[in-house]
């Protein structure tokens, strides 16, 4: 028995680095799901924090190659939220 696979119009993924020519690199938890949604997807929209020149990427990090992604843009600075310890005096 063969199942058809799950096919959207739209992936739209969020990546840490990419080139422009679309090459992706992730981090820590989205490297779970965001390769897959990548190649899922009929078109690619990729957001990135980083857009490098096109080289800069190791090619053996590299986490979704730049065949899947149809679309790149550099997102809106990225608010790093980061735990702080407050002890009242």
């Amino acid at each position: 028995m063969l199942e058809t696979a799950i096919r959207g119009d739209f992936a739209i993924v969020k990546a840490w680095k990419g080139d422009r020519f679309g090459n992706l690199v992730y981090r820590h938890t989205a490297m779970n799901f965001n390769p897959m949604c990548a190649q899922a997807g009929k078109i690619t929209i990729a957001e990135v924090e980083e857009i490098v020149e096109v080289g800069e990427l190791d090619p053996d990090h590299i986490h979704t190659p730049g065949i899947f992604v149809h679309r790149i843009y550099k997102g809106p600075s990225f608010e790093k939220r980061i735990e702080r310890r407050t002890v009242s005096k």
